[in-house]
């Protein structure tokens, strides 16, 4: 599916495991900055310092204007979750917006998860509902070693 931010078209297909678009998972801060620049995607940066962690290692996230929110670790791109802004589809054509009652119909696989209060599909990725009106408020996919939190805590991806 493609969009337009500020009059340029961008591929948005979010794929599991891979990235969005030509956004895509271990990439650097750098890269994805300017790549962000090139796309006329304005963005704003935060650093969550997890100093309450046994391992902590700053996260900087990127929030884009385009609703493509963006996680690093030891600058390695981990994950990417994109809100009600953004307007692409995973593969299988699920999308923000779409009916949860549809989007388990497309990936019955999709299971809840009480402690992370979130829907999770072994395909690679997560979505989030919103209760009031019962649809897909974000999609979050990201590198495979975030399955294991003792591997992903190493940061030695």
């Amino acid at each position: 599916m493609k969009i337009s931010v500020e009059g340029k078209e961008m591929n948005k297909i979010i794929i599991p495991f891979k990235g969005v678009g030509r956004y895509q998972l271990y990439q650097t801060i750098e890269d994805t900055s300017a790549m962000l620049k090139e796309d006329d995607d304005p963005f704003a940066e935060e650093i969550w310092p997890n100093e309450e962690l046994t391992n902590p290692v700053p996260w900087v996230i990127i929030r884009s204007a385009s609703g493509m929110n963006m996680v690093f670790a030891k600058n390695k791109l981990f994950k990417i979750y994109v809100d009600r802004k953004f307007s692409g589809t995973l593969p299988n054509g699920i999308g923000i917006g779409t009916k949860m009652i549809d989007a388990m119909k497309i990936d019955p696989k999709l299971k809840y998860d009480d402690w992370e209060e979130d829907w999770q599909s072994i395909d690679g990725y997560w979505i989030e509902d919103d209760p009031s009106d019962d649809t897909v408020m974000t999609i979050t996919v990201f590198i495979k070693e975030l399955l294991d939190d003792e591997l992903f805590e190493q940061y030695r991806w």
